[in-house]
């Protein structure tokens, strides 16, 4: 029996809420509405799943959603794309949202349930005249063992939809308020941005990334090929009570969040596997600082860009320390109008000749429990034997490295790495994780510096031959760079030569310019992160002589 053979019945989850309305969409609704659909990666969906005590029907599931639907305006809400301001976000006050009951017979229910939700993955939400929520109850042996709910993720990002499947057990456990309580909601939010307030914020947000990306690397995977490589993504999973036990020694010795000491660990594991001192990585920020938006349920997460610097005496406490305090002042600047960031972030590659690839990034589900590693193993060098690593869902994403937190329990940590297996092969990922996971241990354990880090993980520097440099705090290959001014050039003879930390590229097009050059070579940066647009461009005729020089950037960049 196949899955979609399965549906044993369809309900209708009625609603009627406090209020509907319509207004502008907010910067989170806004930014997934940009990508939405487009990269083919399931990443349009979040599951999340319920797991049900003995005894609760079918219909208590039905009435319990019926009243999160009306409580949270973001799951009752649809979009007009096509307004002449831009698209707007319409509340329903009352309507219905489908549930399906499916049977998972004598089949395994972890298969079962498995196989059903990557099929729902692949299924796309209709923005327009649907509700960005659908809603599966697995039974067995006709009693429900697991509810479903797939959200569309311009209704919640992944806070957003912990907070209503938290609910849902709140409300199944007996919880009776939470039909009282409206909150804040995408509608306040969106007013809250277009205050005077919010613009503030939002201006402050686009100095903060203009000044930093003129700083930090293009690319942080900026990596020769590697020969076991092969275009493609692989994603996996760690979870590791080790890692668990060694988190509680050190954020209790450091004072830092268990979030702040994995990303830590994975900065410096970065660093060092890729010979970046001065690095940076991409946080995704939950954005739920203020007391209102605690339970805010909509899409709030953004990114916030996070240097950070390797000294190699400093210990790996001191790391952390600093990685918090970094991490923390960047989250105060990752509210932004996501167009408006792009047009900064194309701004500054057009002068200072660099494409952000935004390659390395850290993402934290917020899924750590107030009761975090609390019974996790006293020693966590002994625990290191119980740590499994499994394989998760095929998904593309537009990253070379993901660290992602899934949560801390009461006795293990969940620790997820998706990587482009052309620059981390897939016999490498297991690796990684177990490198980050001695890393922590050690680190708990011990004294661990900076230079000791490929010693204690087993993670090397990655060997960089030449002609590779280090330009403008960027690795770049000069052979890289060659290919891009030929594109640019449309396959006219380039020499390409690095000296003082400035790229100088030698063109043999007499019917080139430095300004038009450099636009195309800006072009062909993506997909290139080890390439650069050189500083200055010297066009010559086929007799060798000299006819135009210069920077092809703009005048205030030009030096």
């Amino acid at each position: 029996m196949t899955v979609g053979q399965s549906v044993v019945a369809t309900l209708p989850v009625r609603f009627r809420g406090a209020r509907g309305g319509s207004g502008p969409v907010t910067l989170g609704q806004r930014n997934v509405l940009r990508w939405l659909g487009t990269d083919g990666d399931r990443s349009d969906v979040l599951p999340v799943f319920v797991e049900l005590s003995p005894g609760h029907t079918v219909a208590e599931i039905v009435g319990a959603l019926g009243v999160l639907v009306a409580r949270h305006e973001a799951l009752r809400t649809t979009f007009v794309l096509d307004s002449a301001g831009g698209p707007t976000q319409r509340v329903l006050v009352e309507g219905e949202v489908e549930l399906q009951v499916y049977e998972a017979g004598g089949a395994d229910l972890v298969g079962f349930v498995g196989q059903l939700v990557y099929q729902q993955l692949g299924v796309p939400f209709d923005v327009v005249t649907g509700l960005p929520l659908r809603v599966l109850v697995v039974t067995t042996g006709e009693v429900p063992t697991i509810a479903v709910l797939l959200f569309c993720h311009v209704a919640v990002d992944a806070a957003g939809a912990a907070i209503v499947g938290e609910q849902l057990r709140a409300l199944l456990a007996g919880r009776d308020d939470l039909a009282e309580e409206r909150g804040h909601q995408p509608l306040d939010q969106a007013e809250w941005e277009q205050s005077e307030v919010g613009r503030r914020r939002t201006r402050s947000a686009l100095r903060y990334w203009d000044t930093r990306l003129r700083q930090v690397p293009q690319a942080m995977c900026a990596l020769p090929p590697h020969p076991a490589g092969t275009p493609g993504n692989l994603e996996r999973r760690m979870v590791s009570t080790a890692a668990a036990s060694a988190l509680r020694t050190i954020v209790g010795r450091t004072g830092a969040s268990h979030s702040s000491v994995v990303l830590a660990a994975a900065a410096a594991l970065l660093g060092v596997r890729t010979s970046t001192p001065d690095g940076v990585i991409v946080s995704i920020c939950g954005n739920r600082f203020r007391s209102a938006w605690r339970e805010y349920v909509g899409p709030l997460a953004q990114d916030a860009l996070v240097p950070f610097t390797l000294d190699e005496d400093a210990t790996f406490d001191e790391v952390v320390r600093q990685v918090q305090t970094t991490t923390i002042n960047a989250y105060r600047y990752a509210q932004f109008d996501s167009v408006e960031l792009w047009e900064v972030i194309d701004a500054v590659g057009r002068e200072r000749g660099t494409y952000f690839h935004r390659d390395a990034v850290f993402n934290d589900l917020g899924a750590t429990s107030a009761s975090a590693a609390v019974d996790a193993p006293e020693d966590p060098v002994a625990a290191l034997e119980d740590t499994t690593i499994e394989p998760m869902p095929d998904r593309t994403l537009p990253t070379a490295f993901l660290l992602t937190l899934g949560g801390v329990s009461s006795t293990a940590a969940d620790i997820r790495l998706h990587v482009d297996t052309s620059r981390f092969p897939a016999d490498e990922v297991d690796s990684v994780l177990l490198s980050l996971e001695r890393l922590l241990v050690t680190a708990a354990t011990g004294v661990v510096r900076v230079r000791d880090i490929a010693a204690v993980t087993g993670m090397a520097p990655v060997e960089r031959a030449e002609p590779w440099q280090r330009v403008d705090s960027s690795w770049v290959d000069p052979r890289e760079v060659g290919a891009a001014v030929a594109e640019a050039a449309g396959g006219a003879a380039v020499r390409v030569a690095v000296e003082d930390g400035r790229i100088t590229a030698v063109v043999s097009d007499p019917a080139a310019t430095p300004a038009g050059l450099h636009a195309g070579v800006l072009a062909a940066l993506p997909g290139r992160p080890g390439a650069m647009a050189p500083h200055d461009y010297v066009i010559h005729d086929i007799q060798g002589r000299v006819l135009e020089s210069g920077s092809g950037r703009p005048t205030a960049a030009a030096d």
